[in-house]
């Protein structure tokens, strides 16, 4: 894609404020891959927490638990992903892989940014005795995936597969097209955004370029 790694200011919810008041991070394309050594490192003992929470709930499994982020580095230096982070006062709290290069949409035929990998980091998901550290990561990495596809020509189409306790977030919150499950990719729903439902979500969610 020829993208150059840059950097901006976004909005996370701080959802420990009982206002729900926003606090400023740091998104960043092209995070370093030498970075998930740090990151795995600290994310790995925080998600075994997050099982053992999950199970006194009722959740009997986390399903993205079994991910190790250093995987990624050799797809990350060869130039098959690159990585998008999300930080807060320098504090990793998401992290998305991209594609290099771009899937043909299924909808449209036209090319499109796929998305990989995406995680938010372990304090911040929801459980249902657990308060996240912070709401709307997701929302700030699928809106980063749209700009990124806009700034390659590619009109702001993305395009993904969810993990089943993901699909939600994916149908409800970011309001993408549900294109059923892939019996090539594990079975995994996969879901889809238009060049016209990407902009329309931005425009909904403040984010509009």
């Amino acid at each position: 894609m020829g993208i150059i790694s840059s950097h901006r200011s976004v909005r996370l919810i701080d959802a420990r404020d009982p206002d729900r008041s926003f606090v400023q991070a740091d998104i960043y394309r092209g995070y370093p891959s030498a970075e998930l050594e740090e990151i795995e490192s600290r994310w790995a003992s925080a998600r075994d927490q997050v099982a053992v929470e999950g199970l006194a709930t009722g959740l009997t499994s986390v399903e993205h638990s079994h991910w190790d982020w250093r995987n990624k580095v050799h797809s990350v230096e060869a130039g098959v992903h690159m990585l998008v982070a999300l930080e807060y006062q320098g504090d990793a709290q998401g992290i998305m892989a991209v594609l290099q290069t771009p899937h043909r949409s299924r909808l449209t035929g036209e090319p499109l940014l796929y998305v990989d990998y995406l995680e938010s980091a372990p304090w911040n998901l929801r459980l249902p005795s657990v308060q996240p550290r912070f709401m709307g990561v997701g929302t700030v990495l699928i809106a980063e995936a749209v700009r990124l596809s806009l700034d390659s020509h590619l009109e702001g189409r993305i395009g993904l597969h969810s993990l089943p306790q993901a699909e939600p977030f994916y149908k409800s919150r970011c309001r993408m097209t549900e294109l059923g499950q892939d019996p090539g990719y594990f079975d995994l729903t996969y879901f889809e955004f238009t060049s016209r439902q990407a902009m329309d979500w931005l425009t909904a969610i403040g984010d509009a370029p």
